[in-house]
């Protein structure tokens, strides 16, 4: 478990053996204080980057507030843990002189029971406050109704669960995430031809998975020329993906229901983007267009040479920041939640625009 506070003046008067009131002193330019002390005080505060709270009532009362984040690590989504990370982060630098800190703890996708201990194990501590990514339906099912027997504010982060009323969810749209993605394959396919889509095994537990393959089918109707092949599931080891698409685009044609087609699209739902583009890439196959979501280091490349033509981007950084700041507003200042779901906006990244996101 990571821990991410700033400390506070009263900590930082305990570090250095200098009373609150000379560093206020110091702070504000007034006083009789030495050279010495002042060097010293300066030098703390440069230290621990402390910034002076602009919210008085918690200073005066020395309040703490404490959030904890329990979220997934993914090795077909690794990036994930690292986005999110930086938008906890940042919340943490801006509220931490405010009295905030931060708890993170992640668990493997492929052991979801984990999720649950760590939960339990932040509430023995007196966390009330969490922001969940979670990875198993069943599992998150329980870890909220255990909150809610105990009072919990719960933001739901990338993946929502509509089985509970009072947690708030911050992501995206999923199923229009993938009309979206349908869109653009109609538009890059004016002429028609097939589209191949391989799906990662996590779309047993994944609902989200499930809802952009289902938006991508409904909005791909308006595109008659436009055929869907077969969708592959269970797709998860590199070697398996590669073989898969491997197969699919070698021979350039692909029998269906209608008749015989060429392939000339891949909509990617393994989330292993720059593996199916490596595949393109190698077999010189750069006519199939490629589309997939998110934005990782792995596929900037292939983003540049238009291997990969788009992706549907959703800002994780920000969306773990807004979380944590909805439940540090409500904590610190009592402000209500308005509604709850705060979709973040979907951004389309292309090799044009790419320069404007990394």
């Amino acid at each position: 478990m990571e821990k991410i506070s700033r400390m506070t003046l009263e900590e930082i008067a305990k570090q250095i053996g200098i009373s609150r009131t000379t560093i206020y002193k110091v702070m504000g330019g007034k006083g009789n204080v030495s050279e010495e002390t002042r060097r010293i005080v300066e030098d703390a505060l440069e230290k621990y980057q402390y910034v002076q709270n602009r919210n008085a009532r918690n200073l005066a009362m020395n309040r703490h507030y404490t959030i904890a984040y329990v979220g997934f690590k993914s090795k077909s989504a690794n990036y994930f843990s690292g986005e999110v990370g930086k938008g906890l982060k940042r919340a943490a630098k801006e509220f931490g002189d405010d009295g905030l800190t931060m708890l993170i703890s992640e668990f493997d996708v492929e052991n979801p029971k984990e999720q649950r201990q760590m939960v339990e194990k932040m509430l023995e501590q007196g966390v009330r406050s969490f922001i969940l990514a979670y990875s198993h339906r069943e599992i998150l099912c329980e870890i909220l109704e255990m909150l809610e027997r105990k009072k919990c504010r719960v933001v739901l982060l990338s993946r929502d669960y509509g089985g509970s009323e009072n947690a708030c969810y911050v992501g995206v749209d999923y199923f229009q995430s993938g009309r979206l993605a349908a869109e653009l394959m109609g538009k890059f396919l004016g002429d028609g031809g097939s589209v191949f889509i391989p799906v990662t095994q996590e779309f047993r537990t994944n609902q989200d998975i499930l809802s952009r393959l289902q938006g991508f089918q409904e909005k791909i109707r308006e595109y008659p020329k436009v055929t869907l092949l077969p969708v592959v599931y269970d797709l998860m080891e590199e070697r398996e993906i590669r073989e898969r698409v491997a197969v699919c685009i070698g021979g350039g044609i692909q029998e269906h229901e209608g008749g015989r087609e060429q392939v000339r699209g891949i909509f990617d739902l393994t989330y292993r983007l720059d593996v199916i583009a490596d595949v393109l890439r190698n077999q010189g196959r750069k006519d199939i267009r490629l589309i997939g979501f998110d934005l990782f280091e792995e596929i900037r490349e292939y983003l540049e040479d238009s291997t990969i033509d788009a992706v549907i981007y959703q800002d994780l950084s920000w969306q773990a920041y807004f979380a944590v700041k909805i439940l540090f507003e409500e904590m610190c200042y009592g402000r209500q939640r308005s509604e709850r779901k705060r979709y973040s906006k979907l951004e389309v990244i292309m090799r044009e625009n790419l320069h404007y996101f990394v």
